[in-house]
């Protein structure tokens, strides 16, 4: 008689990637944060595009750095959980498994979507995440443990979109920035409005003076008005509204709450915007930019979970393609 299912991969230590646009956060299941964060890049060039890997090669070489060198474990000894970002090719989820099995020869893995994991590090398997990082931003229905495809909306505006239009602002001025000062320009000044009818913010003591009038709401205010960059897509309030009522409830029964992920999220101001708009409970954690990775440390920690994992014989047995009933 074999193990069971539940007991196979108890002895395994497992490890939990989560490649984002900007940042990859990895580390070990069951601790408290990631062990490693490091630009998600290989020889200098990104591995991802707006949240969905386009340089698989370049995955690989980032991979191999992160468990041999920064994590310092045998791929052939660890089961791996990964992430998959919002409404990414459900091809990318064979080419994920291929790589870990063929390229590492991981005994076991599992992917699984960035916003089922970051509900899960806020101790919810019910709720709409909103999140947003470096390169891309979504809304994503969330329901008994299940992400909803059919609830879920991504934007191409996040972070670095913000950081750009921020410099274009100053520049229209004669003020010229690089990158790193504009982002943290951007992290420390920036506000989002409140909702129509509310009183503008005071400016904190000691915020720079290189922002000018509305400047610091302007930037991350495109957020909610991608227009305002000439893209025709709903901003994160209105997906959020689509997501909310796709992943509604039973009738009469409390709307789901809303759940913040990603570093673009700590923006001043956005947990309160999005509460008052959308009349909706709204829970901001404060480590939220490594959402998804805390919640894998967590899922992939527990003795329940230990069942979910893909194992290599049912790889080899079925292919790339079997993956997808694991992967909710």
């Amino acid at each position: 008689m074999g193990a069971k299912p539940m007991d196979r991969y108890k002895a395994l230590c497992a490890v939990v990637i989560d490649t984002g646009t900007g940042h990859t956060r990895s580390g070990l299941a069951g601790d408290e944060q990631p062990r490693s964060v490091v630009p998600s890049q290989a020889g200098g060039s990104p591995v991802l595009t707006h949240g969905v890997v386009t340089n698989w090669d370049g995955l690989e070489e980032l991979w191999h750095r992160i468990l041999y060198q920064e994590l310092g474990v045998c791929p052939e000894e660890v089961a791996v959980l990964a992430t998959d970002g919002p409404l990414s090719p459900i091809a990318n989820r064979e080419k994920m498994a291929e790589l870990l099995f063929e390229g590492f020869g991981v005994p076991a893995m599992l992917v699984l979507p960035r916003s089922l994991l970051a509900a899960y590090s806020y101790g919810r398997t019910t709720g709409v995440v909103v999140g947003s990082g470096a390169g891309t931003s979504y809304t994503a229905g969330v329901r008994e443990g299940y992400a909803l495809p059919h609830a879920t909306f991504r934007l191409d505006v996040a972070g670095d979109a913000l950081t750009l239009y921020l410099g274009q602002l100053l520049e229209s001025r004669g003020v010229h920035l690089d990158t790193d000062p504009l982002c943290r320009l951007k992290e420390t000044c920036c506000c989002v409005l409140p909702g129509a009818g509310r009183p503008q913010p005071v400016t904190p003591p000691g915020t720079s003076t290189l922002l000018q009038g509305d400047e610091r709401f302007r930037c991350p205010e495109v957020l909610l008005a991608p227009t305002t960059l000439g893209l025709p897509e709903p901003g994160l309030l209105e997906q959020a509204s689509h997501s909310l009522r796709r992943c509604g409830g039973p009738p009469g029964g409390p709307a789901p709450c809303l759940l913040l992920a990603g570093g673009t999220t700590l923006l001043r101001g956005l947990p309160q915007r999005l509460a008052e708009e959308l009349g909706v409970s709204t829970e901001a954690a404060p480590r939220r930019r490594a959402a998804a990775w805390l919640g894998g440390s967590l899922a992939a920690s527990l003795d329940a979970f230990q069942g979910a994992w893909v194992p290599r014989d049912v790889y080899g047995e079925g292919g790339p393609a079997t993956v997808h009933p694991h992967c909710c």
